[in-house]
């Protein structure tokens, strides 16, 4: 069981012409027999990235084509092991990493349902259900564009959305004040 050395370029962002420029490049080990967790892992702590706020994008390029490849699972880090032992030279097929908010991907296990991805693309979220059997795979696409996610909203109606709750009770306390809400309440204790 060996390791490889690996160029993983991150902080950085990919131009019109698929390159990925203005990053910050670091070397990681990692071993060859890694799921996709212990590489992510690796890679994470590597970087200094906080797992709880951030989520990474693990990409390369292919020489041949334009197009990159996203590693996303065990068989993506196999396939990565075994480009790189193939071609030793350091600098080939460096990992370029993009780092998002925890918000745009979450990956949440049940026990009776498999597993459960968000995914965020452009103002949609795609969730992606794989049952334990791998049987039967739902898709459904959910329009985030009517998501409250501004604390200094003024606009309020009934049955908005808002992105989590610290974000409704900003605006609901703003709304209040706006409208001179007066809560009248009855004394707990009717000696007085």
């Amino acid at each position: 069981m060996g390791s490889l050395a690996i160029l993983v370029m991150h902080s950085g962002k990919w131009d019109d012409t698929n390159c990925y420029v203005d990053y910050t490049i670091e070397g990681v080990v990692f071993k060859e027999q890694s799921t996709f967790l212990d590489f992510y892992t690796t890679i994470a702590k590597q970087i200094g990235v906080d797992m709880n706020n951030k989520t990474l994008k693990i990409e390369y390029k292919v020489e041949e084509s334009n197009k990159r490849m996203v590693i996303h699972n065990d068989m993506g880090v196999r396939v990565y092991v075994m480009l790189k032992k193939a071609n030793i030279d350091f600098n080939k097929f460096p990992i370029c990493i993009t780092i998002l908010d925890s918000c745009d991907r979450q990956i949440s296990q049940y026990k009776e349902m498999g597993v459960l991805a968000t995914v965020a693309e452009n103002d949609c979220h795609d969730m992606i259900v794989v049952e334990p059997e791998d049987t039967n795979v739902a898709f459904l696409s959910i329009d985030t564009t009517w998501v409250i996610s501004d604390e200094s909203n003024k606009h309020v109606e009934v049955d908005q959305v808002y992105k989590d709750k610290s974000i409704l009770k900003a605006v609901m306390e703003r709304y209040a004040i706006k409208e001179r809400f007066q809560y009248k309440t009855t004394r707990s204790n009717s000696i007085r």
